[in-house]
């Protein structure tokens, strides 16, 4: 058996052990943890506004006519009814000047437009790639017309000169576009 101091030696640890533990807790005081900020869901605004009555109508009032503005003439033409090209129309590509300039990766390419219809776009193309035009076409984004393009060619202004033949020759006001294969 344990003796009586024994006893008394483990008793004493247990306290002191206890009041280790305890006393620090209880003299800190009230512990104040991280408050979150909490934000509460506002009630509905007391609002005193009323409901408009419409207003009725006199016999009198008399409605003025609308008028549409025609489209602006340079519109894009999408229409498959263009103009066939000429075969008699002794329009050619113009001869590219040999100039030096900078290849800095972009190129350009001439739309001539989109059609829904691909029998008259591959008519068009045939038509033109017998004049000298390195036409082709393409598939727009959205899918259901395709472009007719001429080109590529790194050099912008050389693409310029080909608009006013393409136009004599197709009726399409062609324009100068990005290239992007």
């Amino acid at each position: 058996m344990s003796s009586p101091l024994q006893n008394r030696l483990v008793g004493t640890l247990i306290l002191v052990a206890l009041a280790v533990i305890i006393i620090p807790d209880v003299l800190d005081g009230e512990k104040k943890g991280p408050v979150e900020p909490m934000e509460t869901i506002p009630l509905k605004p007391a609002v005193e506004e009323q409901l408009q009555k419409p207003e009725t109508l006199s016999d009198t009032t008399v409605a003025e006519p609308v008028t549409v503005e025609e489209a602006s003439s340079n519109v894009e033409k999408t229409a498959d009814e263009a103009a066939p090209v000429n075969e008699d129309n002794e329009v050619q590509v113009p001869p590219r000047e040999p100039t030096e300039f900078a290849a800095d990766g972009k190129a350009w390419v001439i739309q001539l437009g989109a059609f829904s219809q691909e029998d008259s776009v591959k008519r068009l193309i045939s038509q033109l790639q017998a004049k000298g035009f390195a036409a082709y076409s393409q598939k727009a984004s959205g899918g259901s017309l395709i472009r007719v393009l001429v080109g590529p060619d790194t050099s912008k202004s050389e693409l310029e000169k080909q608009l006013t033949p393409l136009k004599e020759l197709t009726g399409l006001e062609g324009k100068v576009i990005t290239y992007r294969p």
